[in-house]
């Protein structure tokens, strides 16, 4: 091939690349989990509103738009039936395993699932970088993140 034939070429290749660059639109998944984590801030611990269930599942809904937690949302109030709920499917970790597929804990990624250990408790937490924020009595508690025993990936949008 000539030189100018294998110029063309690149530069054929390197705009495609550029227009593919061009169309793709940018994902808000990440203004969406920092908007929801600001908003849990402040927010008191309540059993069906604010726990570690749904904080887990809308931190899910917001960088996915998919609610793992339709099927159950709004059907419970307290920690007995949140227990009875848990039960009927299957524990933490498989409510966790709606966020996605498995993966070491210690390789999570700002927004994925985990299952962690705290006061001799298993709650379901969001990975925010160097640690995982769980509900507390107000706002969110910060955890180390060798804290958790799983993890799942959320499958964020590209």
């Amino acid at each position: 091939m000539a030189g100018g034939e294998l110029g063309a070429q690149v530069s054929r290749t390197e705009m495609r690349l550029h227009d593919a660059i061009a169309d793709l639109q940018p994902c808000a998944w990440r203004q969406q989990l920092d908007a929801l984590i600001a908003s849990r801030m402040a927010a008191p611990f309540a059993w069906g509103a604010h726990d570690c269930c749904l904080f887990a599942a809308d931190a899910v809904l917001a960088q996915t738009g998919e609610d793992p937690a339709a099927e159950f949302r709004g059907t419970y109030a307290d920690a007995r039936e949140a227990l009875e709920l848990l039960t009927d499917l299957g524990g933490l970790q498989a409510v966790a395993a709606r966020a996605g597929e498995s993966i070491p804990a210690l390789c999570a990624q700002v927004g994925d699932i985990g299952l962690v250990e705290h006061d001799g408790r298993e709650l379901l937490a969001v990975c925010a970088g160097p640690v995982w924020l769980v509900p507390a009595e107000q706002g969110l508690a910060a955890l180390p993140i060798d804290s958790a025993t799983s993890a799942w990936r959320v499958a964020k949008c590209l």
